[in-house]
């Protein structure tokens, strides 16, 4: 299981609860590979995801744009990215194709190392010189 840990901080109180959701999500795909392959179970995770992404990134990309981010569009293609690889994992479920956890996860676990240690830490001083805490 992941821990929220002081790394995955962006010094945003807000994003830092969104990302803190995100974690919560997946240990619930760690939880459900340990207990079974279930395709229902993951792909109520996966809708759980999925809905989460579209706010969280419609708020991120909010904020970029309140504050003029550089690479606003470079951000946003990787959130598009992402979330056009989530919603092909859940057609992959849907069509009974369990197996696909341990990729999920993987690609979860990427993310979160990749894109919220990464690329988020980008905004975060645009962020904070628009006063955003």
């Amino acid at each position: 299981m992941i821990t929220w840990d002081d790394k995955y901080s962006v010094g945003i109180s807000s994003i830092d609860e969104e990302h803190k959701k995100f974690i919560d999500i997946i240990n619930k795909v760690i939880d459900a590979k340990q207990h079974t392959d279930n395709s229902i179970e993951i792909t109520e995770i996966l809708n759980e995801m999925n809905k989460y992404v579209l706010t969280h990134f419609a708020n991120e990309e909010t904020y970029m744009i309140k504050c003029n981010y550089p690479e606003y569009d470079d951000h946003r293609k990787k959130h598009q990215d992402f979330s056009i690889k989530i919603m092909a994992f859940l057609d992959s479920v849907t069509k009974g194709d369990c197996r696909l956890a341990c990729e999920l996860l993987e690609h979860l676990k990427n993310w979160l190392v990749n894109h919220i240690q990464g690329t988020d830490r980008k905004y975060i001083n645009c962020f904070k010189e628009h006063g955003l805490r």
